[in-house]
């Protein structure tokens, strides 16, 4: 659940802010001025901003916020079962986005010069993918066992 906090805090703030102009460090606004000491020690792509990246970056805020706050609402009510499907498909567009971005991450001209401190950053977003699909087969596993 916390993680999803911070993605879904990300998709509000730094990645609608992303979506529309390039970050400042002088800017005031809640995790920017932060996002840009961080992108300049361990992700310099981010701040160049190539269009692949404002493009998927608009996608995550403004499509992905709303499972975030599904899985949040799922995590709190327990009902894994019921949302099998729509969090399922979910995980997969969400495995080809972060697989796309690390791709083209590591293949550019500017490759995270810091690994340790990229994925310190980026691995939340592999692990909460387990975690969901996890739950739910664990979910589905135990439907099926009361069934029988």
């Amino acid at each position: 659940l916390c993680s999803h906090a911070q993605f879904i805090t990300m998709n509000l703030t730094v990645e609608r802010v992303y979506c529309h102009e390039p970050l400042r460090r002088t800017d005031a606004r809640f995790l920017i001025a932060e996002t840009v000491a961080f992108c300049e020690a361990a992700n310099p792509l981010f701040l160049s901003r190539p269009d692949w990246m404002v493009t998927a970056t608009c996608v995550s805020a403004y499509g992905f916020c709303g499972f975030y706050v599904l899985i949040a609402v799922v995590v709190l009510t327990r009902t894994w079962a019921s949302f099998r499907t729509p969090l399922t498909l979910f995980m997969g567009a969400k495995l080809n986005a972060i697989l796309f971005y690390h791709v083209m991450e590591f293949t550019s001209t500017m490759p995270p010069p810091n690994i340790a401190a990229y994925f310190a950053v980026e691995s939340p977003y592999l692990l909460s993918i387990g975690l969901v699909l996890y739950k739910i087969l664990a979910a589905e596993v135990a439907q099926k066992q009361k069934g029988s």
